[in-house]
């Protein structure tokens, strides 16, 4: 084990109350895959989405093909999902692996409440985690911490929450998704004119005389201090592509008689449906009816952009500089 010195006692006893959790997960999450294997298999389906390898790391794919598992190949990969926590030293542990799916199972009652508490209990656990990380100090130091202790520890994978749908309210279906998503911040124009500042300091890029790139950047200075103050700017940064489900809930037919009434009243229909992050498969417990249940297809950027922009708060296709991926807003008049 590495000398431990260099950290302070606070960071030594968060790493010591992570590794106890740790320990503590380890052990409900292998009651959980055995509590799950006494369960009768109705139906399994799972996407496992590639990983880049190391060095080939992009957030933005051109293609994306997931190897689809059925049956009894689909539920081991499940089993597998719920601890893959750590990297293989083959693929980039930049991208978490994403292994969307479902399993339905049935089982005894008592079983079932024995998974739905394990469930609750391994992700309590996960949340402690969570919140104990940030007392590891810096950014180095909390990966240091942690992979001298869990070498390879791939963070995200550790605390993502495991969910498992009851008999009630009653699942119609289970479909599944690319999710292309475009984060949009507010940005002042002092607050861009700061962030050129900064790239003043970045060496030039291949290719580029570092006196020519100081000019460029000069340039690029004084046109956004041209802006008016009160400008309105937005960032726009396409996030990892990822997989979703749709989980749709059936309705009882006194609940379409009422969204019915509602629909003639205010021309809106109040579908139950949730949208969430497809990391882990689904566990479905002893669903009363039948679920319908989806599998993941190819992501295709190019068919993912020829989808249609917002109509609100439109911006411009042109950036302020190219340095940045700041926008301004246009006008709405």
């Amino acid at each position: 084990m590495p000398i431990m010195s260099q950290y302070s006692s606070a960071q030594l006893e968060a790493i010591d109350q992570i590794n106890e959790r740790i320990e503590a997960l380890e052990t409900v999450v292998a009651d959980l895959q055995f509590n799950l294997r006494q369960c009768d298999i109705v139906l399994a389906k799972v996407a496992v989405v590639p990983r880049p390898k190391k060095g080939e790391t992009t957030d933005l794919p051109e293609r994306i093909e997931p190897e689809l598992l059925t049956g009894t190949e689909a539920f081991d990969r499940a089993m597998f999902a719920l601890t893959d926590w750590y990297g293989d030293g083959e693929h980039s542990t930049k991208v978490v692996a994403r292994t969307p799916g479902t399993i339905v199972v049935r089982c005894s009652d008592t079983n079932a409440e024995m998974i739905d508490r394990q469930i609750a209990q391994a992700n309590v656990l996960k949340d402690q985690i969570k919140e104990l990380i940030p007392r590891l100090g810096t950014r180095n130091d909390r990966f240091e911490l942690l992979h001298n202790h869990h070498h390879m520890l791939v963070t995200l994978q550790l605390v993502r929450h495991y969910t498992a749908l009851p008999p009630k309210p009653v699942i119609q279906s289970l479909s599944f998704t690319w999710g292309v998503k475009t984060e949009i911040k507010r940005v002042t124009v002092s607050e861009a004119i700061e962030r050129i500042h900064k790239i003043m300091n970045d060496p030039a890029p291949e290719g580029m005389d570092p006196t020519q790139w100081q000019w460029n950047i000069s340039r690029e200075l004084n046109r956004v201090r041209s802006l008016p103050s009160d400008t309105e700017l937005r960032q726009r940064r396409t996030l990892v592509v990822r997989p979703m489900v749709n989980i749709r809930w059936r309705l009882s037919q006194a609940e379409r008689d009422a969204r019915r009434e509602k629909w003639e009243k205010e021309k809106k229909f109040d579908q139950p449906v949730s949208l969430r992050e497809a990391h882990t498969p689904l566990i479905v417990l002893n669903p009363t009816t039948p679920v319908k249940v989806g599998t993941l297809g190819v992501y295709d950027a190019i068919n993912a952009k020829k989808r249609t922009r917002r109509a609100d708060r439109k911006t411009s296709d042109e950036p302020i500089s190219w340095l940045l991926p700041i926008y301004p807003v246009l006008s709405s008049t």
